[in-house]
């Protein structure tokens, strides 16, 4: 009998293995979701352009040089009006009334997760560039005039309106900033007047020596806001001189290497976005969206994404291993990758 018993359970057995080491393991999705492991990042913000705004003569950089050789966008929006509104959901996944009101940082700050925070946990560098801000981590709500094209609102500085990033232990404060925000919400060059200087970010890139993410941000005379001197410029030219000063030192720096990307997108469309420009939490306008990359396959795109989609890209792209607010519920933009 006990022989019989064996002999059973080892038909058995033999009956059982086939079945089991025939079952294929589903297949594993690929590292960030398709889109490939970034080197240095530069990310380029203008404002208030709808894409339809821009053209070949009052941006003829933009699109004579960049587009040609970029992931170009036809279908990328922004999230809402105002400013502070997108530069807060483009690093958080998120915003509150107060950021749609542009109000400052010491009465709308908040304890969020946020695109800043991620890169410390993952170890990730990171620094924000920011054109004619006085000192680092300013958190005043304006610097500097029109008149004298140096002009730094605090509303296109995303990082500081973050408890964990801005204040010492994770609390807001502006006086008892963190080392952190010291250290990388830096001016990119001096408040000299009528310079339009980056000479600090340039100096930088010359020495390769600059964050793995750069959020990099005009003042409000060369971001395409304001018009300022001479007074009668196109805003939108004067953005486009501020990338064709700039774009090149990017790309011809150490760290752009082969695995480099630069991002040129508007914070929010205007112009023929009026009526929507009223509605709170409304769409915030179809915007430009430029990827250049030896990473990706230059063409137009007409996929649709909006900014929360930028932030899920880079949290693929970083390999974070998380997503937060509305990134977790949008698209990667992984269709323009070779």
């Amino acid at each position: 009998m006990r022989r019989i018993i064996v002999g059973l359970a080892a038909v058995l057995s033999i009956a059982w293995l086939p079945s089991t080491m025939s079952a294929a393991a589903p297949p594993k999705p690929p590292p960030g979701e398709g889109v490939p492991a970034f080197g240095h990042v530069f990310v380029i913000i203008g404002e208030n352009a709808e894409l339809g705004n821009v053209n070949k003569s009052n941006s003829p950089y933009l699109i004579n040089t960049l587009e040609p050789k970029s992931a170009w966008h036809t279908n990328y929006y922004a999230l809402a009006h105002n400013s502070l509104a997108n530069y807060v959901g483009m690093t958080s996944g998120q915003f509150i009334l107060c950021d749609q009101n542009d109000d400052p940082p010491d009465t709308c700050h908040q304890n969020v997760p946020n695109l800043f925070h991620q890169l410390d946990v993952a170890g990730v560098s990171w620094q924000s560039w920011m054109e004619s801000m006085p000192v680092a981590c300013d958190v005043e709500k304006e610097a500097g005039t029109l008149q004298d094209s140096n002009t730094y609102r605090v509303k296109h500085n995303p990082a500081v309106y973050y408890d964990n990033v801005e204040g010492a232990g994770g609390v807001w404060s502006a006086t008892n900033k963190s080392t952190e925000c010291l250290q990388n919400v830096i001016p990119a060059g001096t408040t000299e007047p009528n310079k339009n200087d980056m000479s600090y970010f340039n100096s930088a890139l010359a020495s390769g020596n600059v964050g793995r993410f750069n959020l990099v941000v005009p003042n409000q005379c060369e971001d395409a806001h304001d018009n300022c001197s001479p007074p009668t410029a196109n805003p939108l030219t004067q953005f486009d001189n501020f990338l064709a000063r700039e774009v090149p030192l990017i790309e011809q720096s150490p760290a752009y290497g082969t695995d480099g990307v630069i991002i040129v997108v508007f914070d929010e469309g205007a112009g023929d976005n009026i009526k929507n420009k009223q509605d709170k939490f409304g769409q915030g306008g179809r915007v430009v969206f430029s990827v250049e990359s030896q990473l990706v396959k230059p063409g137009t795109y007409t996929g649709v994404f909006d900014h929360y989609s930028f932030l899920r890209t880079m949290e693929d792209g970083f390999r974070l291993g998380s997503y937060v607010g509305n990134a977790a519920v949008s698209k990667p933009i992984n269709n323009i990758w070779k």
